[in-house]
């Protein structure tokens, strides 16, 4: 899934003129460095996003491959979903936390994935708001790298 992101993500940098080498270097970093290299904001944000999607899907992937191991896997498993239940904000609003989650330091885009697999929660809203979240911090970036947002100024 993530190989295919990154296909989709060269072609479309090969579309717009862009060199291999610098969407291969936003897909292994940030919004700032896309901006920091004269890229299009448009084309780094449905770069990011590309990136984003295949990535979450990965790690879907690869949580499902767990399923399947041993009982000391799952078990773990359990005990971990048993104490994230207890989080008031994820028990209250369920998959639509996912879209602030992406922009949390401590949990950030990867883990929210694996929050919305050991929750069970719906995988198709679960993968919508982890993205509108992504989205949404993406342009946040864009918008500082570019000079039009200041942060703690």
């Amino acid at each position: 899934m993530f190989l295919f992101a990154a296909l989709l993500s060269l072609a479309l940098g090969l579309a717009l003129g862009i060199p291999t080498a610098q969407v291969l270097g936003l897909i292994s970093s940030t919004a700032f460095v896309g901006v920091g290299m004269g890229m299009h904001p448009a084309a780094v944000l449905v770069i990011m996003t590309l990136v984003e999607i295949g990535a979450v899907l990965a790690i879907y992937f690869i949580c499902d491959a767990f399923v399947i191991q041993p009982v000391r896997v799952r078990d773990m498993l359990k005990r971990t979903e048993e104490k994230m239940q207890k989080v008031p904000l994820l028990a209250r609003y369920g998959a639509i936390t996912l879209i602030i989650l992406p922009a949390v330091p401590v949990f950030g885009l990867y883990s929210s994935a694996v929050i919305g697999w050991i929750l069970r929660w719906d995988r198709r809203l679960s993968r919508f708001f982890i993205a509108i979240g992504w989205v949404l911090i993406t342009v946040f970036l864009i918008l500082v790298a570019l000079g039009l947002l200041r942060v703690l100024a």
